[in-house]
């Protein structure tokens, strides 16, 4: 399927609208009904689980009785979790993305929008190391302690920063630099920074940071990364820049768990890892050595800066990442565990806390969403990007700005109405309430992942539950 940039642009431009078919344009309406045919696709995903609601409510009986005056409507709904030691206002965190030009110059407006929102912040590898921790080292591009800073300036007691670290990153003492930092001290005293191991992403599982650079570039960052070829001694147009993925066991695992934890006590531990054919054992190593958050990323997720061959045949479905993690979380639900890899909607929430998960991760819907000026969507849905000269002159001509803050903030209230619409729908009125009887599929492999409605069987179970006789 193709990614849904158009859509996620117009929540950007429209907002709430947005999830109200044609309220953008006047004077229409829609004959051509609900789209329930897609091109197949290789393996289940997320849009195989399909959200059920009851006739029958009695917590919308109940709320309304709590409410005396009025019926209880979608925007009753609690939307407000805790994820990861942290409490935020929505199940969506912005992944943590990290040194890529586009996003990087993007990355202080999403701060602004997610703090101003009550959303988890991350913040991902390298930034520190490519564009500088508190001096820039390129005057167009923002520094690692810029994102944060931005983030702490709007925060108003909801949401929290997370920050990732590499092996380049670590040679520079990164984490040690935050947590020693006065400027960051009320923040990591109140608790509202954690630190996030990268186990692994969803688009280039078991494979390290991949990127091609230009020759300035290549000079600029040989000493810290292996570039292929030699930049010194080889002049060519592109360079190919990549850094090492971390060595893990389930003893390193642990051990690093355990001394973060040790090193800052008072930092949030998190870990992301990728959909590896070990997962479960690595929820469970996580899970045992005290983290207070893992995020499972899909082989959807990703930008697509990743190698192609990694994209078509590398790595788990999310949504197999999801029933691993749903699995896992019944036997033990004390951690918080996200789930990425192609969300984009109030849907995605829903359905995943329906199936026993703490929230979601989007990296894509940002980033798409924060550039999404007048004519982007031609832009990107065309390639046009891919054009050296046109995306040089795109860069100059549509810089993010104060228009990247309500791009980005449209499209967290288009999610935020989603799930809250859904929800009701569900006849629920907190996202805490929303379970497994919720949801089904036609799918009968993934109604057994689950242990959901496998919707090819439903009808009949109804008609002989309440026949018992006829077919005794």
């Amino acid at each position: 399927m193709e990614y849904p940039i158009t859509d996620i642009i117009d929540r950007a431009r429209h907002g709430r609208k947005a999830v109200y078919p044609n309220a953008t344009e006047v004077g229409r309406f829609s004959i051509t009904g609900a789209r329930v045919k897609a091109n197949p696709t290789r393996f289940p995903t997320m849009d195989d689980i399909l959200l059920l609601p009851p006739q029958f409510t009695p917590l919308r009986l109940k709320k309304s009785i709590e409410l005396i005056y009025r019926e209880p409507v979608f925007y009753d709904v609690e939307t407000k979790c805790s994820i990861g030691g942290f409490t935020a206002s929505l199940p969506l965190v912005q992944a943590s993305m990290g040194s890529p030009e586009m996003w990087n110059r993007l990355a202080p407006f999403s701060a602004k929008a997610c703090a101003a929102q009550g959303l988890i912040y991350g913040i991902g590898e390298n930034v520190a190391s490519t564009w500088g921790y508190g001096t820039r080292k390129h005057a167009s591009q923002p520094t690692l302690k810029e994102r944060i800073l931005e983030y702490f300036n709007w925060y108003d007691g909801l949401g929290g920063v997370v920050i990732q670290q590499n092996e380049e990153d670590a040679a520079n003492e990164l984490w040690n630099k935050i947590y020693s930092d006065p400027d960051f001290d009320q923040w990591i005293q109140e608790g509202k920074i954690a630190f996030e191991i990268k186990g692994g992403q969803g688009a280039k599982a078991g494979m390290g940071g991949e990127k091609m650079v230009d020759r300035q570039t290549a000079l600029d960052l040989k000493d810290i990364y292996y570039i292929h070829p030699d930049p010194e001694t080889v002049v060519a147009q592109s360079y190919e820049r990549h850094s090492a993925p971390d060595i893990f066991t389930q003893e390193i695992l642990a051990n690093r768990i355990r001394k973060l934890r040790n090193d800052y006590p008072r930092i949030k531990i998190w870990m992301k890892t990728g959909p590896y054919r070990d997962l479960a054992e690595v929820v469970d190593v996580v899970r045992t050595a005290g983290a207070d958050c893992l995020t499972i990323d899909g082989k959807e997720g990703g930008t697509g800066l990743s190698p192609s061959v990694a994209l078509h045949h590398v790595g788990l479905p999310t949504l197999t990442c999801a029933g691993i993690a749903a699995s896992m979380k019944r036997k033990n639900p004390k951690m918080s565990i996200v789930l990425s890899g192609r969300m984009r909607s109030g849907a995605d929430i829903v359905k995943c806390s329906a199936l026993g998960l703490d929230g979601i991760s989007m990296g894509r819907p940002f980033l798409i969403a924060g550039y999404s000026f007048k004519f982007s969507e031609y832009f990107m849905t065309k390639g046009l990007y891919r054009n050296s000269i046109l995306s040089k002159l795109a860069q100059r001509l549509k810089k993010p700005s104060e228009k990247s803050v309500g791009y980005i903030t449209n499209f967290v209230e288009s999610v935020r109405t989603e799930t809250m619409l859904l929800t009701a729908a569900l006849g629920k009125y907190d996202i805490h309430h929303v379970d497994r009887t919720d949801v089904g599929t036609f799918n009968p492999s993934v109604a057994r992942m689950f242990g959901i409605s496998d919707l090819n069987e439903v009808a009949f179970e109804q008609y002989r539950r309440l026949t018992p006789a006829v077919h005794a």
